[in-house]
C-alpha cells in the first residue's frame, strides 16, 4: 500500500476511537473504555508502517 493509504487507514482508526470511547463513556460503560484504546494502537501500528 501506498504511505498516503496508511495514513488514512490510521486516521479512520483513530477517529473511530474517539467515537467509542466517546459512546461509552455516555452509556456509563465506564470499565470497557480501555477497548477504545485498541483501535489508536492499530493506528499508531499503521503509522510506523507507512514511514518505512
Amino acid at each position: 500500500m501506498k504511505k498516503k493509504h496508511y495514513h488514512q487507514l490510521a486516521l479512520g482508526l483513530a477517529f473511530i476511537s474517539v467515537i467509542l470511547a466517546l459512546g461509552l463513556l455516555i452509556w456509563g460503560e465506564c470499565g470497557t473504555v480501555f477497548i477504545a484504546i485498541i483501535p489508536v494502537l492499530l493506528a499508531g501500528v499503521l503509522e510506523q508502517m507507512s514511514r518505512r
